[in-house]
């Protein structure tokens, strides 16, 4: 009798432990690929830990990739079901034909950073200055920052001041060496050097949006995927989109969820793991997208076009139609 009660205990034990598995294989998968080291990852991880995807009729299955080409790649090639990318990269695709649609997904953006010694108290005093910038000639925060500059002083900055590209770990190596007087650079990396005193924010690229009179909200990366597979999958587009939400009503909301994120945001040290918490959430959209978000995207497409040019948006004179799903 004793033996009998040990396996039928274990039977249930084992059925338990399979059955996660078993109901994932179930359910239809969504591919949504991700940078490794990513801070959208964030969120797909806590989605795969809470179990929401599988709670909400799908198994979201997470496919790393090793850099924002190779998820563009994936998604073109059909690898993958979904990607995060921005909304100009979509714009600029469906003008060529290419129809893919954007969902906001972030508004975190990075900003200008100086060193105690720079001498760098505002935008007037970067003339002369050597400037890091995170990225390309196009890199929007770039185009961004050198709009505004051209509004205040009239102006090119380009002119006015010495710029090194590169990426941003690189960036900030240099910073800390001083061999840059300031570096214009993405969120994540903004939120590493604030851990250090000697470093401090001149201006973050959302202040700079608006005060170029764009309405706030305007999203920065977004979901991003085929239109025809949105078509075909609209419960399951539906489902993720609700999933996310929700996650990010949770990394909004509560602290305690955060310790389940953690180990997946690199922090050796509680000052890092608080910068880019709130840093993620400052990303956080407020409110769904509406036509407001909408007129401020297509203001800042205009404005960006007309100094980025071709290199940037393609021979689109303006945002393509169908850019933001609505469907």
């Amino acid at each position: 009798m004793f033996k009998l009660m040990r396996l039928f205990v274990l039977s249930v034990i084992v059925n338990l432990f399979f059955s996660d598995f078993l109901i994932a294989d179930e359910l239809k998968k969504l591919r949504i690929g991700s940078l490794q080291y990513g801070s959208v990852n964030w969120e797909l991880k806590l989605i795969k830990d809470l179990k929401l995807d599988n709670k909400s009729g799908f198994d979201l299955e997470i496919v790393e990739l090793a850099s924002k080409n190779a998820a563009a790649v994936a998604l073109q090639g059909g690898a993958v079901d979904m990607i995060v990318t921005d909304w100009f990269w979509v714009s600029r695709q469906r003008s060529e034909g290419r129809k893919f649609s954007f969902v906001p997904h972030s508004m975190a953006a990075g900003g200008l950073i100086v060193h105690d010694e720079s001498g760098i108290n505002n935008l007037s005093d970067l003339k002369g200055k050597k400037i890091g910038i995170a990225g390309g000639q196009v890199d929007k925060s770039w185009l961004i920052l050198r709009t505004y500059y051209k509004k205040v002083f009239n102006e090119d900055l380009r002119k006015d001041s010495r710029q090194i590209f590169g990426a941003p770990p690189l960036l900030n190596k240099k910073i800390k060496q001083k061999s840059f007087d300031a570096i214009l650079t993405y969120w994540p990396y903004q939120a590493k050097l604030m851990t250090d005193d000697n470093f401090s924010k001149v201006i973050s690229i959302t202040d700079i949006i608006a005060k170029l009179d764009i309405p706030p909200g305007v999203p920065v990366i977004g979901w991003v995927f085929k239109d025809n597979w949105a078509t075909s999958n609209k419960k399951i587009l539906k489902d993720f989109l609700s999933v996310s939400k929700k996650s990010k009503e949770l990394m909004l909301e509560s602290d305690d969820i955060w310790q389940k994120v953690r180990p997946y945001m690199n922090a050796d040290n509680d000052k890092l793991y608080l910068n880019l918490r709130e840093a993620y959430r400052e990303g956080i959209p407020s409110k769904d997208f509406s036509e407001e978000q909408i007129q401020g995207s297509t203001k800042l497409y205009s404005i960006l076009s007309e100094i980025g040019g071709k290199e940037l948006v393609g021979k689109a004179t303006s945002l393509s139609p169908g850019t933001f799903w609505s469907k």
